[in-house]
């Protein structure tokens, strides 16, 4: 399961070269073998002492290559035992349109159950439909979770605060709300927390 501030949030844009005029990339990847030590030729496994190698004289290795045929930019990423699998934006919960509610976009996370559809099980929250890059873009996080008896409910939380009560070390908020019944109710709190307060003056 993704956590979906990770989905938006620690990631290194790869850039085009200055001016480019179409920046698309061109991205493939390649996988083989590397062997462990140029003298390294039999099948017989290596000393390190390292606790978590193998000791296997071979080992799995990839290189992804992004090219832009336009500015001639070129960046590589190679590195060694690499999982990789194929899913769709909804299930991965990356990749998709924000959804407008109240005003606010909501950028989704994985699928409460991933590849067989439904909600996703959270939601980051901005004011502007801008890709949200950095912990201050976010306005505010929707999370699914059950009541004790298995009733479905969102929880929603507002206003950054690095000392605040509720978050993680990345995203702490100052207030929350819970047992909001539905996606709507939930942006709907978030938003009136960024309203101005009004106030009454006796004339």
């Amino acid at each position: 399961m993704n956590i979906v501030r990770d989905l938006y949030l620690g990631w290194t844009r790869l850039e085009h070269g200055q001016d480019c005029p179409l920046p698309v990339w061109e991205p493939q990847l390649r996988m083989d073998e590397g062997r462990r030590g140029r003298l390294n030729v039999g099948d017989d496994p290596h000393a390190c002492t390292a606790e978590d190698c193998g000791h296997a004289n071979l080992f799995g290795r990839f290189t992804v290559r992004l090219v832009c045929r336009s500015c001639e930019a070129v960046h590589i990423i190679s590195g060694e035992d690499v999982g990789i699998y194929s899913t769709t934006a909804a299930a991965y919960g990356y990749g998709q349109a924000p959804r407008e509610v109240e005003g606010l976009w909501l950028w989704a996370g994985a699928q409460i159950v991933p590849g067989r559809g439904g909600e996703p099980r959270e939601y980051l929250v901005t004011l502007t439909p801008r890709l949200p890059a950095q912990a201050a873009d976010i306005a505010g996080t929707i999370c699914h979770y059950r009541t004790t008896g298995q009733h479905p409910r969102w929880q929603a939380s507002a206003v950054a605060d690095p000392d605040g009560p509720y978050g993680d070390a990345t995203l702490r908020w100052a207030r929350r709300r819970t047992e909001l019944r539905t996606i709507e109710k939930a942006a709907a709190w978030i938003a009136t927390q960024y309203q101005p307060e009004t106030l009454e003056v006796a004339v």
